[in-house]
């Protein structure tokens, strides 16, 4: 699990009641570094410390939190469109958290360091404001590259690694050129990076993963042509390991190996097995 960053908050001017002084305010993201692209997710924690209800509300349209960006440099990062946040009512002792993917509202496209903070305006007109709390934004290594499709409608596949220390992510990026258009990185998930990833394109233009994720551990994951993953599937080594086949008729199948599954199909696999009174297979007991 992610350790949390926190940083809390600085108060702008003195308030004239001390209810408002009873707002705690701070910011958080799972990583130091994100993939050039990809979501950056960031949450806002509020927490009413105090002994009154805390209102925050948007009259006249003007959000009550707003999220602001700068490059390590001190530049301003445009945003690409509004944040509107919903009202909040905290009682006393109330918490809320609010996501955010930085990278839907802001231009943070470029590599570098950067950092945020959160802005709540208060009914009493005051502001509070967030320590910046820093994070990078990386290019990435790409081990895979291909062209798909002509003229408008050419598609740019890139499978991608990312070092998310200690760990290492691969990630999907689909671009469309001609468009100009580059749709979010998507992270696949934890790659393990001693066997190249085997790709294989089906009659629906889907494209068909196969990578490792850890020792003896392969997943699958179906993906379509903006890069919106469809299906996945995870499969332990066995007698054989598994593998993916193209088909005559276009279809793209997985065999070999033995499928893993979730915890909650295992829950609800062992509860029906209970029912009718058959064993669990070992592999598939909590």
């Amino acid at each position: 699990m992610f350790g949390r960053l926190l940083f809390f908050v600085s108060m702008l001017g003195t308030a004239s009641s001390g209810v408002w002084a009873q707002l705690e305010l701070h910011l958080e993201t799972p990583k130091a570094a994100y993939l050039q692209y990809s979501p950056i997710p960031f949450t806002i924690c509020l927490k009413n410390i105090g002994g009154e209800e805390i209102v925050l509300e948007s009259p006249g349209g003007k959000p009550w939190l707003e999220m602001l960006v700068q490059s390590r440099d001190g530049l301003l990062i445009q945003s690409e469109k509004l944040f509107s946040p919903p009202d909040k009512k905290l009682k006393a002792g109330e918490s809320a958290v609010l996501p955010v993917d930085l990278a839907a509202y802001f231009l943070v496209r470029e590599t570098g360091g950067y950092q945020a903070r959160a802005s709540v305006r208060l009914p009493s007109g005051q502001t509070l404001l967030t320590e910046p709390l820093g994070f990078l934004v990386g290019r990435g290594e790409a081990i895979w590259t291909q062209t798909r499709g002509e003229g408008a409608d050419r598609h740019v596949y890139s499978l991608l690694k990312f070092y998310e220390d200690p760990n290492v992510g691969l990630y999907l990026r689909v671009e469309v050129p001609e468009k100009n258009i580059v749709y979010p990185s998507r992270r696949l998930g934890p790659y393990l990076p001693l066997t190249k990833p085997v790709v294989e394109f089906d009659n629906q233009n889907h494209l068909h993963l196969l990578y490792q994720t850890a020792i003896g551990v392969h997943r699958m994951t179906v993906v379509s042509e903006d890069g919106r993953i469809l299906r996945e599937e995870s499969r332990q080594e066995g007698t054989e390991k598994p593998r993916i086949r193209k088909e005559e008729n276009g279809q793209v199948v997985i065999e070999g190996g033995s499928v893993i599954l979730p915890s909650n199909l295992r829950e609800r696999l062992s509860t029906l097995q209970a029912r009718i009174g058959a064993v669990a297979p070992p592999g598939e007991k909590n």
